[in-house]
Parts: C-alpha cells; sequence; structure tokens
C-alpha cells in the first residue's frame, strides 16, 4: 500500500463578496487541516487585480500557498459567491508556469481529476456546486513547497443615488507576507468610501482613458471591507467583443424609474425554509423585511408552511394593525432541522392571494423541479449559499419579485418587496438575435441586455412598462465604432446561462454547450488544468492554445482504439458471464473438504493481480477445476438437473440469516438506547450542537428512532445528509441506502438520480439507480439502467462489475415475470440472458473510494472464500478484488452444503490522499436469490481502522427438503 496522504480543506471565503450593511459581520477566509496533527497551510500573498467598466467588474485572485508539512497534500478551496458574480477562469502554476484552465463537462471534470490523482499528477478541478457555490480541487501542493493559484470572477455592481458600488473583503485571518492590489475603473475616477486599516485611500490617476490605483504592502494582515464608489454616467453603454467569427454585444441602458406602492393582499400565504441549512440564513434581516411588509399590509391573515424534507401547515396568524407578534414568535421558535424539499411546494390555501417564500432555493430532496402556485411568489433569500436562479425562476413565472437581502439594504429591500416597478415586456433588434436581458425589472435604474450580432451594426430596442402603460421603448446601435470588451462575450453567455439554469433539469444540455464554449463554470461544466498533454488527448479534453497542434495530432490515433474498445465490450462481457455459465452449471462436492487440498493462501497478503489492457481492463478468468473433487452426491445431481432447463431451483434449502447488529461506541448512543421513542428527537435536538457536520451522528440518530417506529421523524433526521456536502456523492449513496434500508424507494430514487448526473463515469451509479427502480418496482427501468452497466467499458479498477451487474438484471427479470409484469429484454445481448440462481449470495459495498475492504464467507468445512481463494470446495465464488473503492464485492454459492456460513469484513486500508474518517458499508445477506423464496436483509456498520475485521453476520442453512 502507497503511504497516505492527509485531507486538506482550505475555505477561502475572501472572494465571496461583502453583505451591504456595516453591521453585517464579513465573511472570514480560514484555512485548516482536518487533523491536529498536521501544521496549516499558509496562504502567504496575494495579489488582486480589478478591473471596473459600466456596472462590470472583473476580479482577478492570486493566492500563493506554502505547505510546510513533510509530505504532499490534496486541496480543496471552497467558496461561495454573491448572486451576480460568475468565476471567469482559472489557471495553476505548473513547474513554475501558470497554465489556464480549459472547460469540461462536469462529471467528466470529476473523474478525469481522480483518474489523475491517482497517478500522483497535478490537476485542479473547479466546480460550481448547488446555487452559485464553487469548489476547487489542487493536487499536490508540494511538501514544504509552494502552490500558485488564480482565480477570476465578474460581478454586476448595485447602484444607488447615482454611484455604483465595489465591495472586496479583505478579512484574512493570517499576516500576509505580501499584498498587492491594482484597481483599474473606466470613465470616471473612484471615491474609497471605506478601507482596511493600513490600506488607507487608493490615490487614483488619470491614464489614456482609465483611472488606475496600486497599494503594496508587506507582512500585513488586512482586516476589513475596501469599498470604493464609482459614479454612474447617464448615457449608454455598449460594448462589443468577437469570438471564433461571431461578433456579441453586450449593454446597459438607463431607465427613469418611479417606483409606485402596490395593493397587498388579506390572505398571505408564509412558506418558511425550516431545513437544516435554513438555520444559516439571517432570520434578523428577514424579521425586519416581514415588519416592513405587515407594518403596510396593515391588516391580514398570514398562512404560515414550514418547509423540510415536506411542506408543513403549520398554523393560520392574524396581523392587526400591523402587529404580528404571535407569528414573529412562532418563527423564532422554528427548529432547523431536515432536508429542502421545493418539490413539495404549494399555495397553502385557495384563498392565498400570494405566498412569501424564504429560502436558500436549493432544493435537495425529492423532486427538485419547484411546482409555479397559482398566485405571485416574492422569493428570499438571506444566505451565502443559494440557488438565485431558481427564485428568480419562481418569481418571473408566478408574476413576483426576487429579493436578495445580501444585495440590498433593508430599505432597499423592502422597496423591491413592497413597490410596483417598472417591468420589462418587449425585447427586439435589427441585426441581432439571442437576447438575454439580466432580469424581468431594471436593477439599479438600468436595464442590462446582451445577444448576437448577424449583421456588422444592429439596432436594440427594450419596452418598458410602468403602472400598466407601455412607454416609449429605449433603443440603443451597435456596431464597428462601438468600444471592444474582452468580457462581452462571457456576459452574453453567463446571463444565457442564468436564464436556463432557473430551470436547470429541462435545460441541462444548452447549458453544457454554453459553458464549454464560453468557459462558463456552470452546474454542467467545470473548468481544469491537467499536467501532461497525453492526459489532455486521453480523456479527450481541449487543452489551452499553446497545446493544441501537438493534442491534434495524438487525439487522431486515440480516437481509433476507443471505437475498437467500444465494439470489444460486449465480446470481453459474453465470454466473462459464459465462464461463469460454466461454474454455475458445474456439480460441486458437498462432503468434508479433504485433508489433502492444497493449503489454502491466508488473506493478509495481497493476491498478484491479473494484467490489464490498455483500457485499463483485467482480463477473462476461468473459474479454476475444483481439485481432487469426489463424484456429486445423488441428491445434489437430481437437484442440479431440475434447476437447469429454466435457472430457477424447484425448493431452496431451509435458510436463516442472522445479522451480528453493529452497535457504535459513541457516548450518544446509551442516552438514545435507553430512551422511550417519543423522547429520541428530543435527545437528537440536544446532543446534535456537539456533532456538527458529522454524518455517523446522524446516521445513528436517525437508526434509533427508525428502529422505535418514529419513521416521520427518522427520516427527517436521515434526510439531513442531503445538506452536508452540497455535491458529495459519497455522502448521496449513503443516504440512498439508507432510504432503501428503510423501505422509502421513492425518497431514494431521486438521490440515485442525481448521483449519477455527478458520477456517470462510474458503473455503481447506475447499479445503485437500478436496484432502486427495482425495489420501486419499475423493472423495466430497473432492467435498462442495469444493462448499461454491462454494456459500457469501464476501468480495470471495477473489474467484473458487469457480472454483478447480469446477476441482478436477470434476478428482476425473472421476478417481474412471475409477477406478470414481464420486462423487454430485446436489448440484452441473447447470449447474457440467463437468470444463475443461488442458495446464498452476499454483496459488500462501501461509500469510499480508493478504499479496500474484503468480504470473506468461511463455510461449514472452515474453507475461507476472499480475495485470494476466490472459489471453494463445494462450489463458492467470490468476485474479484475491489482494491480502488466503493465495491461491490460479491459471494455466490448456488447450492449450499447444510451448515453455518460466517460473513467477515476486513478493512485492509486506503489510498486517498486525505484524513479519511471512518467508512460506511452495507452488507446485504441474500437467500434464494433469483427465485420465488428470495429473502433478504441489509446491515449497515462503520469501519475506521486498518486491519480491523468484523464479523457482520451468519446464513444458517439446513438440509434440503426430500
Amino acid at each position: 500500500m502507497k503511504r497516505m496522504m492527509p485531507w486538506l480543506v482550505l475555505i477561502l471565503l475572501a472572494v465571496a463578496g461583502a453583505r451591504v450593511s456595516s453591521a453585517q459581520t464579513h465573511l472570514r477566509p480560514q484555512i485548516a487541516v482536518s487533523t491536529p496533527v498536521e501544521s496549516p497551510v499558509a496562504l502567504e500573498s496575494v495579489t488582486v487585480q480589478t478591473d471596473i467598466r459600466g456596472s462590470l467588474a472583473m476580479t482577478a485572485v492570486d493566492m500563493v500557498f506554502y505547505n510546510p508539512n513533510p509530505r504532499i497534500l490534496e486541496g480543496e478551496l471552497q467558496f461561495p459567491l454573491l448572486d451576480g458574480q460568475r468565476v471567469v477562469g482559472l489557471a495553476m502554476d505548473l513547474n513554475g508556469k501558470l497554465r489556464e484552465a480549459v472547460p469540461v463537462d462536469k462529471s467528466r471534470g470529476q473523474a478525469v481529476f481522480e483518474e489523475v490523482t491517482r497517478a500522483r499528477i497535478d490537476p485542479a478541478l473547479l466546480q460550481v456546486t448547488a446555487g452559485n457555490n464553487y469548489k476547487m480541487r489542487v493536487y499536490p501542493i508540494p511538501a514544504r513547497g509552494h502552490k500558485r493559484v488564480v482565480i477570476r470572477y465578474a460581478e454586476t455592481l448595485s447602484a444607488s443615488g447615482g454611484q455604483r458600488f465595489y465591495r472586496l473583503p479583505l478579512e484574512y485571518a493570517v499576516t500576509l507576507a505580501s499584498l498587492e492590489l491594482m484597481v483599474q475603473v473606466s470613465d470616471a475616477s473612484p471615491k474609497t468610501l471605506r478601507s482596511p486599516a493600513g490600506l488607507g485611500e487608493l490615490a487614483f490617476h488619470h491614464t489614456g482613458s482609465f483611472f488606475t490605483a496600486r497599494v503594496s504592502r508587506r507582512q500585513f494582515a488586512p482586516r476589513g471591507l475596501l469599498e470604493l464608489a464609482v459614479p454612474v454616467t447617464a448615457r449608454p453603454q455598449v460594448y462589443t467583443q468577437s469570438i471564433s467569427g461571431e461578433t456579441y454585444f453586450y449593454a446597459e441602458l438607463p431607465v427613469p424609474t418611479i417606483a409606485m406602492p402596490r395593493p397587498l393582499p388579506k390572505v398571505i400565504g408564509l412558506v418558511w425554509d425550516s431545513s437544516g441549512s435554513g438555520a444559516g440564513r439571517d432570520h434578523e434581516r428577514e424579521l425586519a423585511l416581514l415588519d416592513a411588509y405587515f407594518r403596510r399590509a396593515r391588516n391580514a391573515e398570514v398562512r404560515l408552511v414550514l418547509l423540510r424534507e415536506k411542506s408543513e401547515r403549520a398554523a393560520s396568524f392574524r396581523v392587526r394593525d400591523g402587529n404580528w407578534h404571535e407569528l414573529r414568535a412562532a418563527l423564532r421558535q422554528v427548529v432547523y432541522d431536515g432536508a429542502t424539499n421545493l418539490g413539495s411546494l404549494s399555495a397553502p390555501g385557495p384563498e392565498v392571494e400570494e405566498c412569501l417564500l424564504f429560502s436558500d432555493g436549493i432544493s435537495n430532496f425529492g423532486d427538485r423541479r419547484a411546482p409555479i402556485p397559482g398566485v405571485p411568489v416574492y422569493t428570499v433569500s438571506s444566505g451565502t449559499r443559494t440557488d438565485p436562479a431558481l427564485l428568480r425562476h419562481l418569481a418571473r413565472r408566478s408574476g413576483g419579485r426576487h429579493v436578495d437581502l445580501l444585495a440590498h439594504s433593508p430599505a432597499d429591500a423592502a422597496r423591491l418587496l413592497l413597490d410596483r416597478v417598472p417591468r420589462i415586456v418587449a425585447l427586439t433588434a435589427e441585426g441581432a438575435s439571442d437576447l438575454v436581458t439580466a432580469s424581468a425589472h431594471p436593477e439599479h435604474g438600468r436595464v442590462l441586455v446582451a445577444g448576437r450580432m448577424h449583421d456588422a451594426s444592429a439596432t436594440i430596442s427594450v419596452a418598458v412598462e410602468r403602472t400598466g402603460s407601455r412607454h416609449s421603448p429605449l433603443r440603443v446601435s451597435v456596431g464597428p465604432q462601438t468600444p471592444s470588451s474582452p468580457y462581452a462575450a462571457f456576459m452574453w453567455a453567463s446571463m444565457q446561462v442564468a436564464e436556463l439554469d432557473g430551470e436547470y433539469w429541462l435545460n441541462r444540455d444548452a447549458i453544457r454547450r454554453i459553458g464549454k464554449t464560453f468557459g462558463v463554470v456552470t452546474r454542467e461544466t467545470s473548468l481544469i488544468v491537467l499536467d501532461r498533454i497525453e492526459d489532455y488527448v486521453r480523456f479527450d479534453i481541449r487543452p489551452p492554445e499553446e497545446l493544441v497542434p501537438e493534442y491534434e495530432r495524438l487525439l487522431a490515433t486515440r480516437q481509433q482504439r476507443i471505437s475498437t474498445d467500444k465494439r470489444n465490450q460486449i465480446e470481453r462481457v459474453a465470454k466473462l458471464f459464459a465462464a461463469k455459465q460454466v461454474w454455475w452449471e458445474r456439480t460441486y462436492p458437498k462432503d468434508d473438504r479433504p485433508a489433502q487440498i492444497s493449503k489454502q493462501v491466508g488473506p493478509g497478503a495481497r493476491d498478484e493481480r491479473p494484467s490489464l489492457d490498455a483500457a485499463g481492463r483485467a482480463g477473462v478468468l476461468s473459474a479454476p477445476r475444483p481439485a481432487a473433487a469426489p463424484v456429486p452426491r445423488r441428491e445434489d445431481a437430481a437437484r442440479m438437473a431440475e434447476a437447469r432447463a429454466s435457472g430457477e431451483a424447484s425448493s431452496a434449502p431451509p435458510a436463516s440469516i442472522q445479522l451480528r447488529r453493529w452497535t457504535p461506541d459513541a457516548p450518544y448512543i446509551k442516552r438514545f438506547s435507553a430512551a422511550e421513542a417519543g423522547e429520541l428527537y428530543s435527545i437528537y435536538l440536544e446532543e446534535r450542537g456537539g456533532y456538527p457536520g458529522s454524518t455517523a451522528f446522524v446516521l445513528d440518530a436517525a437508526d434509533q428512532m427508525l428502529d422505535k417506529g418514529q419513521t416521520e421523524l427518522g427520516l427527517r433526521v436521515l434526510s439531513n445528509l442531503a445538506e452536508m456536502d452540497l455535491e458529495n456523492r459519497h455522502i448521496l449513496r449513503v443516504l440512498g441506502y439508507r432510504l432503501l434500508q428503510a423501505g422509502q424507494p421513492r425518497l431514494a430514487l431521486p438521490i440515485f438520480e442525481r448521483v449519477l448526473e455527478l458520477s456517470p463515469e462510474e458503473p455503481q451509479s447506475y447499479r445503485d439507480l437500478g436496484l432502486a427502480h427495482a425495489a420501486d418496482h419499475q423493472f423495466q427501468k430497473a432492467v435498462d439502467t442495469l444493462y448499461e452497466v454491462a454494456q459500457r467499458p469501464w476501468h480495470g479498477r471495477f473489474p467484473e462489475i458487469e457480472l454483478i451487474a447480469l446477476a441482478e438484471l436477470n434476478a428482476i427479470a425473472a421476478e417481474a415475470a412471475r409477477s406478470g409484469k414481464p420486462v423487454d429484454l430485446s436489448r440484452v445481448d441473447p447470449r447474457l440472458r440467463q437468470n444463475l440462481t443461488l442458495d446464498i449470495r452476499v454483496v459488500a459495498t462501501w461509500d469510499a473510494d480508493n478504499t479496500d475492504i474484503d468480504l470473506w464467507v468461511t463455510d461449514p468445512n472452515g474453507e475461507k472464500a476472499f480475495y485470494g481463494h476466490r472459489y471453494t470446495y463445494q462450489g463458492g465464488r467470490m468476485s474479484p478484488d475491489y482494491t480502488g473503492g466503493y465495491g461491490p464485492e460479491e459471494f455466490s454459492l448456488r447450492h449450499a452444503k447444510p451448515g453455518r456460513y460466517v460473513v467477515q469484513v476486513n478493512f485492509y486500508g486506503h489510498r486517498q490522499q486525505i484524513v479519511a474518517g471512518a467508512t460506511t458499508l452495507q452488507v446485504k445477506f441474500i437467500t434464494g436469490f433469483g427465485t420465488a423464496q428470495q429473502q433478504e436483509q441489509l446491515i449497515t456498520l462503520r469501519l475506521r481502522d486498518r486491519q480491523e475485521v468484523v464479523t457482520v453476520g451468519e446464513f444458517e442453512i439446513g438440509s434440503p427438503a426430500r
């Protein structure tokens, strides 16, 4: 095993932007190592360069980190951006030179990063997670060495009183060896409103058409916010950019706006996101907004709905003369717990005239598609991790408006909610197409519009309606004399993605296409940096321009090999399946194993691996012939003959499963175990503060509630796993497995669908989804999804997973036929259609990548089946060893000798370059597999220590009926 390396989590919130109110706490960047034995990685220097043109600001943050530890680290840099901010570029130093990132499909980027990291090669990967939150994975951060990373992001500046405001948080938790700051502004000289102590007022100098300021500090610990005010010009501002033969424009058109109070309803729906993430919202700002709303409404009925993993109608409240103290008290008492299911959103009653939705908009449980209620919905967000696109979509489609409390002062936010504002009702052009606006309403007195030119000159018209009357269109001309900007095309692409993102589930392909073409980081695309040209070729990722000639030369050769691999996949699987059929048809002895059988290899040392082909796949192995096998007993031969025709035994031996209940040793377990069912949730709420972010605590608490009949609360607690990490497929897999274990396949299906979106490069993603469909009795979908595992080429670290999926596919097809709902198997190669029934089947899966867990099964002969001894004397078969993570490892036995079979797992270790926590393991025990008598039980446990061996259960097989 190669030496394990710790996981470094770098959380940099400096680029997140600041909140508007000076009283609001700024986001503090922090760099933490998740183990106390490691020294923290230091942020040594920061260089910030900002370019402001009109309302568009581009900021580049150049960071140099130092790793003082004597080992290489993999790092993760996480940072949320505010609504309107978008990443536009990423670069990382390779051998002393910066290399620009290139766009890639998000799931592809994830798989590529992990693959090249396993090979100890330098990658970097930037992804957007749920909402407008970004994370960048970096490898390696050299031992006692430096790593330089540059992130560039764009934003549209807010405006008020004839000025635009640029805010840059410089709230670092460390003393920087160097801070360099450069700000460049077109048109007018900014004024410094405030700056961190020791930085002082920026001095701008007029050079050409720009005003520029530079600041340099050494051994400086910035503490505070840099805020600049830039005068707003009264004339329209238009920019163009040509890329790949296409010209794009971006325009800002001033709109005179006079807001007027809007009439408020008498019956109001208030949907309050009470999920676990809801605790992180700024509730004081939210309550202040409601106070302004109810002062204006005066008298109304408010119907409160709490939104968690499902919607829950709470109560109705009366507002009298603006007094809403009972409702305020109820909101202050809300318990924030569980996932967010916006799919359960609906208007709280037929009399409701408008809804106020307070939420981050990140739907992570159930149906992610938020329905549009039949009344206007005003969406309100107040956190740094939000999905503004979905919230804007809900508001726009329903006739409401989105209010971001972090982007507006309390007074401005109240005006957005309470006033009737102008609305864009028409957008046309001559000489241009693909028009898009940033909002349905003018923002800060301006309309932002972008499009694609198809003539040399174009005229853009925007019709704005105010208080029911249509005004003369605003017009602007674009032509050869229009000034250019290096960001006009990016702004068009970003605005297009923002428009499509509101219905992300419908527009994934379009979002992916725009993201890859323009280098926009989206939910469907990422930015990646690779070290070697061979890796760009291997994974079919177009590199930066300086590497393109060599890339195209090498790519042509590889394309021929890929076509051959795809053609050969089914042939390879058919050979594997034929070899398994030979094993299944063979008659094995059921007497005691002769002493002269060769000595069994012990499981302490790894077996030799079969060689891999060019695609990283293992060759076909045939089942070994049993040594010195005596003539089979008469009853065994009879049973074989009965089963051979149909592939299903006429009767299975009596069998029972005894699971060794695994009990965690955490201190809270004693409280849970001693409590009555009705006390469990209160104990959970008391204890959870001591275990923030602990998947183990959530799983243990949910198990206690589910075991004691508190199903609804147990599912709520379990759903918190969806909130823990926005897009961690490992945690989501555990959540899906536990939902299946709780008998909730309908809830598990969206989880496994999301895992497949995140990891289509891993066959387990298809297998998990297929089995979830089967648990929900959607047999056709189950068969179709499992067949994807068989027909797609996979990396060699998933040996023979096709056979495991085919065993399940054929068993499901047999179950469907027995239920009177036969499935269509025409897509399945005829050579792969046979239900290989079993007396005993054990399947082990786990949640960690690059982690080696071994399944051991010891039969009544005392013979242990494991990775180094795959075939036993009486016919047991163990699947190949999964040293690369996840499993499944499978033990199969067609005809089981009476007696006891002991099932154990061995946590051999991992090769993760992280400080790994406990690995969650699921072991499924099945008797009568593929028959009408099939029974199964599932046990879940956690393993932490290398070489830890745990007995998880036993089969007791009786003598077959005569």
